[in-house]
């Protein structure tokens, strides 16, 4: 007689392992809650771009309490439009590092107050510079780099680029405080790939653009353009061109929100404001619709 097969007791059963992402999950080290923006505090970012002559600089002087860092800008000649007064400027402000220093110094910058950067295209020369004196080649110090092309096909752009990401968190600082940072910049045509149909130009600030194969190394103006609440352009009002002539009125105005054909924004001016008047060198509209939010009393 065969005896009876006996089966071996069954484990006992076993809880699966509990996985950090779990474990984090079930006992959370940050409690959160909704609460509602308030930015009334903050300065506001700025980019204001136009040609050379067209009043850049005349402009920012009419922003609150503006202090210069000049950078080619111009502001050492201009006088005030409606006091008639000297600009003031920050003297001594000559390198990439020096603008980096300025936005963190105590006593520099009081909450209202407007920091103008003239020209940053201008500016980002300074960026280039520090970029060579401080970043090597990427097979040792033994390679010398005297200009952006030395470090390889494409590769000193992406350098630059990163570089010119460095004193947007300066800015920000100065944001924080409740300073406005306005950047100046001069004008540059660019190609926008279209995946509708053709290609087409675009009017931005001037500063570095994309470069490499697909545009695989981003625009330092791209990356400045999304760091901006605003975005102005000042334009000619009415230009017409004909038989190969261009012809206004040479009113100027400020465009406020943009188009295909140039870049612009406001992340306040209501979208149905799209240009802004600028009659004359004293005439501080922008400003006003901006930080009174005149365009309230046009409604």
């Amino acid at each position: 007689m065969k005896s009876p097969v006996r089966k071996p007791p069954a484990p006992p059963a076993r809880k699966p392992p509990v996985s950090a992402t779990t474990k984090a999950a079930a006992a959370p080290s940050k409690q959160f809650q909704v609460e509602t923006w308030d930015t009334e505090k903050e300065g506001q970012r700025i980019i204001l771009y136009a040609d050379s002559g067209m009043g850049k600089t005349t402009i920012c002087a009419l922003l609150p309490n503006p202090k210069f860092v000049n950078f080619n800008g111009g502001s050492d000649k201009i006088l005030h439009p409606v006091t008639g007064k000297r600009l003031q400027y920050i003297p001594g402000v000559e390198t990439f590092g020096d603008v980096r220093v300025v936005c963190h110094q105590p006593g520099l910058f009081k909450p209202g107050d407007s920091f103008v950067l003239d020209t940053t295209t201008k500016f980002e020369d300074t960026g280039l510079d520090w970029t060579l004196e401080n970043i090597p080649h990427e097979k040792g110090k033994s390679i010398s780099i005297r200009r952006i092309e030395d470090y390889g096909w494409g590769k000193g752009y992406r350098h630059l680029y990163d570089t010119m990401r460095l004193p947007l968190a300066d800015f920000d600082v100065l944001i924080q405080r409740g300073v406005n940072v306005v950047l100046s910049c001069q004008i540059q045509q660019i190609e926008i790939n279209n995946a509708s149909g053709q290609n087409y130009l675009c009017d931005v600030p001037k500063l570095q653009q994309a470069h490499g194969k697909n545009d695989n190394v981003p625009a330092v103006w791209a990356l400045y353009n999304e760091w901006a609440d605003h975005t102005f352009k000042i334009d000619y009002n009415g230009v017409q061109v004909g038989e190969g002539k261009a012809a206004s009125t040479g009113e100027r105005i400020i465009r406020v929100h943009g188009k295909p054909d140039f870049k612009a924004k406001s992340r306040s001016i209501p979208s149905k404001y799209p240009v802004v008047s600028f009659e004359h060198e004293a005439d501080d509209s922008i400003w006003r619709m901006l930080f009174d939010e005149a365009w309230k009393e046009i409604e």
